[in-house]
């Protein structure tokens, strides 16, 4: 076997709700990867510590959003690939200096927003062009009520992307309106929402409204919804990628299946792919660069209630 043909190894850190779904895309769904190294249980390992000890060249990165950029650097300081699902980092001066240190390495970084790897998704940004002249897109993304962080990193950012990704122009304004709703405690401000309406206007005359919300009773059969409508002058493009499900009712109950593969798949496939090919990462560092800006003009504008205007042309 020559070793072009060898598996790529990896290694799984982190305990976030997508170490499971990457570890089983991993195991299960990538041809040409092999799971060398498991740390999921809260712990945050050194990569290089776990390339000695187990021989992974890759890791994919599920950690909680604060520990993920002290992974990245131990990484890539042993030259070991990276795959980092956003978000990468919650502010602009880690993300710049990640951006940095990659840049020093010959390691790969892989920063998809799992959010593109949904297949409805992905086809409707496919067809973006059919709907004519752009004017609307609204988009929402809920999670239950149990799942914790900051509701700006871990679901407002990855929704900016995908406006962005779809709407293929320029920020120039934001405004906000963010609240506790849903959830037990105090609400102390906007870094205490639980949900939130936001509206992006774009220099090509786009309004792209985005509800975010843990508003999803504990008990429901799904983690997270996510809708996404693109309105054009010729016509609407609907995107419903977390309800394209299976059930299956027997003797044991109602069992429910995913009928389109979970981002995961897509994710752990397109590292490892460009891993053996040697290719540029579809989603970069760089990429995540774009989003941030205009998420600090959201928090901003959560914060005082006021329109705030985008400096600067934040176009991918």
């Amino acid at each position: 076997m020559s070793a072009s043909d060898q598996p790529v190894r990896v290694a799984v850190l982190g305990n976030g709700p997508l170490a499971r779904p990457l570890l089983d895309a991993l195991t299960n769904r990538t041809p040409g990867a092999r799971v060398v190294a498991v740390a999921t249980e809260g712990s945050t390992p050194n990569p290089s510590a776990i390339t000695r000890a187990m021989g992974a060249e890759a890791v994919c990165v599920a950690a909680p959003v604060a520990d993920r950029a002290s992974l990245i650097v131990a990484a890539l300081e042993a030259g070991i690939h990276v795959c980092c699902p956003a978000p990468v980092a919650g502010d602009l001066s880690t993300l710049d200096s990640l951006i940095l240190r990659a840049a020093e390495t010959d390691a790969i970084v892989y920063a998809p927003n799992p959010l593109r790897h949904w297949l409805p998704l992905a086809t409707l940004h496919e067809r973006r062009r059919t709907i004519g002249a752009p004017i609307a897109l609204f988009a929402a993304h809920r999670t239950t009520r149990a799942i914790t962080g900051d509701l700006f990193t871990d679901v407002v950012l990855p929704l900016i992307d995908v406006a962005l990704w779809l709407v293929e122009s320029e920020v120039e304004r934001v405004q906000v309106m963010a609240e506790r709703l849903f959830t037990n405690g105090e609400a102390e401000g906007a870094d205490s929402a639980d949900a939130a309406l936001i509206l992006l206007r774009f220099a090509n005359g786009v309004v792209a409204t985005l509800e975010v919300a843990r508003s999803l009773p504990d008990a429901f059969p799904q983690a997270e919804e996510v809708c996404v409508e693109f309105l054009g002058r010729d016509a609407v493009l609907r995107a419903n990628p977390t309800n394209q499900v299976v059930t299956v009712t027997g003797t044991a109950g109602t069992v429910r299946e995913d009928w389109l593969p979970a981002p995961a798949v897509s994710i752990a496939q397109t590292f490892v792919e460009t891993i053996r090919t040697g290719a540029t990462a579809p989603q970069s560092l760089l990429d995540a660069r774009w989003v941030l800006p205009v998420l600090e003009k959201v928090r901003l504008a959560a914060a005082t209630g006021e329109m705030v205007r985008v400096g600067g042309a934040l176009r991918r």
